[in-house]
């Protein structure tokens, strides 16, 4: 029974301290976002900003998981708010490498001068607005969803693995 008691602890210590980083995450994800965009003057595409949905996603389901007593529940639904980040940012990826059509440019008639004038100054999908050391922030964004992704699923075999012994 102590071996179990202490199993437990760990794993709400873990899923804890999951939480933990995965709420900082979050919001340091959409800080720098939001920075990139009101500081740095960038204009998001649709994609940009469809990126910043896993994040938001993520940071609240790391907040609740943190105050829950449900915590399993929500470090799958926090594995799942990564998973779609790693989709979105490796589509946005081949939009910009021209592996996939961007959708952002599909519109073709235009109504007014003003909207063909609004839709030129408006930044395409498919064009890399935002680098690091000249890789693509949404390749970036997701490698860095696929690595805490990993860990998270690391932990669940570990656990897995104890439960079996």
């Amino acid at each position: 029974m102590k071996h179990w008691t202490h199993v437990e602890t760990n794993k709400r210590i873990f899923l804890n301290r999951w939480f933990a980083l995965t709420l900082l995450l979050g919001m340091v994800a959409l800080t720098a976002s939001l920075l990139a965009v009101h500081v740095f003057h960038l204009k998001p595409c649709v994609m940009c900003k469809l990126q910043r949905i896993p994040f938001v996603l993520l940071a609240v389901n790391a907040g609740l998981g943190l105050l829950s007593s449900y915590k399993q529940g929500f470090f799958k639904v926090t594995q799942l708010c990564l998973a779609l980040g790693i989709i979105l940012g490796l589509g946005h990826f081949l939009m910009q490498v021209g592996a996939i059509p961007d959708f952002c440019i599909s519109k073709r008639g235009f109504d007014t001068a003003q909207e063909f004038s609004k839709m030129l100054k408006t930044s395409k999908c498919s064009d890399i607005a935002w680098s690091v050391l000249g890789v693509p922030v949404s390749l970036l964004n997701a490698a860095l969803h696929t690595l805490i992704l990993r860990a998270g699923h690391r932990f669940s075999l570990r656990k897995r693995l104890m439960r079996a012994c």
